[in-house]
């Protein structure tokens, strides 16, 4: 409560501290995210307590009431992640969400793929279903466990590469994607259409895109630059 009574700005909520809910907090938190700055909010006493421990401000109570949203600051949150383990408590968190807040970014958690739709116009901007993503690594896994190796690589903050999405910056405009600094430019988002890897490099740069690159993560490089002087 202490942490709750003083004024949070530019946090993140996570609605749900389940498996999924946790692995988020805790991939946050390893990418720089101060725990501080993490509100978890769970019905469950055990999913508050466990998120306690991890150092997390923890809030017993209904994502769905507007009651527990708005003491979690909802209004000034950055954004919020929903992962309560069932679609229609989903769908309805997500709803009171867009509603106490129209410009916060919603990620949320879909177990059907029916409810996509659903999720979807209640407002969420990004739908993530952790089991499909799970299916596909592990049928891939079968003929290519590299692959699967260098996603877990790409996707985690202990990983040597990373992914990198950010706005086209003024020196960049006009150029190749091959002069771009920082990384590997390996997608383009333009109006909101997406131009794939093997047309990136055909497209000179334009103000307002969004390039998506991979590149080494902050730890490897300061590795790879002692090593190399």
């Amino acid at each position: 409560m202490p942490k709750l009574q003083r004024p949070l700005t530019d946090h993140i909520i996570i609605s749900g501290y389940g498996h999924t809910g946790r692995s988020a907090a805790q991939e946050l938190a390893a990418k720089g995210h101060a725990a501080d700055a993490i509100v978890v909010i769970d019905a469950n006493d055990l999913g508050v307590r466990a998120a306690a421990e991890d150092g997390f401000i923890a809030l017993l109570g209904d994502a769905a009431q507007e009651r527990i949203l708005k003491k979690a600051g909802i209004e000034k949150a950055q954004a919020v992640i929903v992962s309560p383990g069932r679609d229609d408590t989903g769908v309805l968190v997500v709803l009171t969400i867009r509603q106490l807040n129209p410009l916060v970014k919603i990620i949320a958690s879909v177990k059907e793929a029916e409810n996509r739709k659903l999720v979807k116009q209640g407002g969420a901007d990004v739908i993530v279903s952790p089991s499909k993503v799970g299916g596909y690594l592990l049928a891939d896994a079968i003929s290519h466990p590299n692959t699967v190796d260098y996603l877990y690589d790409l996707m985690t903050a202990g990983g040597s590469v990373t992914l990198v999405e950010r706005a086209a910056r003024t020196n960049e405009v006009g150029q190749s994607t091959r002069m771009v600094d920082g990384g590997m430019v390996v997608g383009l988002y333009r109006a909101g259409e997406k131009i794939g890897f093997w047309e990136v490099e055909k497209t000179p740069v334009r103000a307002g895109d969004i390039l998506l690159l991979i590149s080494r993560t902050a730890e490897h490089q300061a590795v790879r630059e002692r090593t190399e002087n």
